[in-house]
């Protein structure tokens, strides 16, 4: 008798495709033809980068018998003198060469696609494409309408997690480059313990928190927020504003300032193209921000000053265009013309920082932002000089672009160490950073050392920053040295960070007179690691690299180049700090 037939179930597609690709049929030809052209994207790409010549953003001049694109094993000297100068057992030394050869590893990856030839070409025109017919930036900037443009790390701090989740401080705690000591992410633990030090010395301190443009401008970049929308914070913001003035310090937030002013006269607060403020919008900060100074802490009457303001028009295409990284002659934004008030002494000089001040001002990149002259919208006319202006009484100023968390006080930190008391006759101090590094910012916790005998200052070119000139004869300003790079500080990515120069820092042995008298065989010196976002040769400066280098006391070029992005060397035990302390040109 026949067994009844089993009616047949329809194979699902997961089934289909596993037959389909058990059974793949493919011509010999193909197959052939296939492999080599995998094996042909594998190998002309580091064929053509080697073959295109010297990159134009630097190139290692202590290495031409190896291809560029295995120069990651010249940097295996740095390896074993990261292991033999580590503390500690066995393991721990390991562990230092480890995170030196990571570190290593994760330059060379960055410096492979800075320097390729193909992404050099293709970038740009790439960029330009997506950007003008797909309305797409990159993971750095943001297209908004009518040629507006946001940087996205401020758009996060708006639209991200709080700030202050416990998961989200467990979660950064843990984060940051595998070599590096992770961030510590609470801003409030930082912010208490610097105040309480100032406290000590019988200083205030006020926070100054400057919104990003997606705060105050969201309808720029989404149709769906109307122009009278509320200021955007991150959802920690109040708890965190609460919490810090619950422990007795002081915070100005211009944000609602600036929003009452959009309101009020229709202008935009930000640049169109920039990450920062305009510059009317700016003035009128300082100008509440000195009623606030006065009205919750007040100073003595200060010495009479002859300031003056004056008007100046100043063009520029903003950071944000430039983190794009279009070509040279691409036309898809335009720049900005903005005018600016310059503050001037009652000579015609332009205003310049006052070490004797009784008021220091902390501030980044929102403080340069009219102020330094390289970031190409003005000089004498930021807010330092707006609100001394305001007070009519001169300031102190340490300002550095990027890192506001940390970079200033660590600077103010540094300066302490050395003998330099910035500190010394404060009554006040005030605190700007960007907003946003309440939720990206390394806050570190930074003991201040105690003042010790103030250094002499330097010429007037050079009192915007600290330096010991004593380190010269008195009658020579510069000299020219052959020395042994031991350590260096690293450069930012271009494009990475919203600005166009950076410096890097470098320790010297066995250094060697070639003009003039060195003051040691050992120094620290500042270099221009990034120039208009393309690395300079100092950005491939390694361990056992000999260089040659004109140098000039920082303390001289300090006003000119300090408040750049600076990439310190890790020495978290000042023991580099009673070094002579330089700056230097590639000779």
């Amino acid at each position: 008798m026949n067994s009844p037939v089993q009616p047949t179930r329809p194979l699902s597609r997961e089934e289909v495709a596993k037959l389909e690709i058990g059974h793949t049929e493919i011509a010999g030809w193909l197959a052939r033809t296939m492999t080599a052209v995998f094996v042909l994207a594998v190998f002309v790409v580091p064929l053509l980068h080697e073959l295109s010549g010297p990159a134009e953003q630097g190139e290692s001049r202590t290495v031409a018998c190896w291809p560029r694109c295995c120069s990651i094993f010249t940097t295996l000297p740095e390896v074993a003198i990261a292991f033999d100068r580590a503390d500690g057992d066995l393991w721990q030394r390991t562990l230092a060469a480890n995170a030196r050869l990571l570190k290593n590893i994760d330059l060379y990856e960055g410096s492979l696609k800075e320097e390729s030839d193909l992404v050099g070409r293709l970038l740009g025109p790439t960029q330009y494409c997506l950007a003008k017919w797909g309305r797409l930036g990159n993971e750095k900037a943001y297209l908004g309408s009518e040629g507006w443009l946001f940087y996205r790390p401020s758009v996060d701090y708006v639209t991200g997690p709080g700030f202050l989740d416990p998961r989200m401080l467990a979660k950064r705690s843990q984060s940051g480059k595998p070599y590096a000591t992770p961030p510590q992410p609470d801003p409030r633990v930082a912010i208490i313990d610097f105040a309480e030090q100032l406290r000590r010395r019988g200083i205030s301190l006020i926070l100054v928190p400057a919104p990003g443009k997606a705060s105050l401008q969201p309808e720029r970049l989404s149709p769906r927020y109307a122009r009278d929308q509320a200021v955007l914070q991150n959802e920690s913001f109040v708890r965190w504003k609460q919490d810090v003035e619950r422990a007795g310090v002081l915070v100005f937030d211009p944000a609602p300032l600036l929003r009452e002013r959009k309101l009020r006269t229709g202008d935009d607060p930000f640049l169109k193209t920039d990450t920062h403020w305009a510059a009317a919008a700016m003035q009128q900060v300082a100008e509440t921000l000195g009623a606030f100074i006065e009205d919750r802490a007040p100073l003595p009457p200060p010495s009479p000053v002859d300031y003056r303001a004056r008007r100046r028009t100043t063009e520029n295409l903003g950071d944000i265009a430039a983190l794009l990284r279009l070509p040279d002659d691409a036309a898809l934004y335009s720049p900005e013309t903005v005018e600016i008030r310059q503050i001037v002494d009652g000579d015609g000089s332009l205003w310049q920082p006052d070490r004797s001040a009784d008021v220091l001002l902390l501030g980044d990149s929102f403080t340069n932002i009219y102020s330094q002259e390289a970031m190409r919208w003005g000089e004498a006319a930021g807010l330092a000089e707006q609100l001394s202006f305001a007070l009519r009484r001169p300031l102190d100023r340490i300002s550095q672009n990027d890192a506001g968390a940390y970079a200033t006080r660590q600077t103010l930190a540094q300066e302490l160490a050395r003998g330099d008391d910035r500190l010394a006759g404060k009554r006040l101090v005030i605190w700007e950073f960007a907003a946003r590094e309440l939720a990206v910012g390394d806050w570190k916790l930074l003991p201040l050392p105690e003042g010790n005998t103030v250094l002499p200052l330097p010429p007037r070119e050079g009192r915007g920053g600290g330096g010991k000139l004593s380190s010269l004869p008195a009658n020579e300003r510069s000299l020219v040295v052959r020395a042994k790079v031991e350590t260096s500080a690293g450069v930012p990515r271009p494009g990475s960070v919203p600005y166009r120069d950076a410096v890097t820092t470098l320790h010297l042995s066995a250094v060697e007179a070639i003009e003039g008298t060195v003051p040691g065989d050992q120094m620290v010196v500042y270099v221009l690691g990034m120039r208009n976002n393309r690395w300079t040769a100092a950005a491939s400066y390694k361990a056992g690299d000999v260089v040659t280098l004109k140098l000039r006391p920082w303390a001289t070029v300090s006003l000119k180049y300090g408040s750049l992005t600076r990439i310190e060397l890790d020495d978290p035990d000042f023991t580099l700090i009673d070094l002579p302390l330089f700056w230097g040109e590639e000779q």
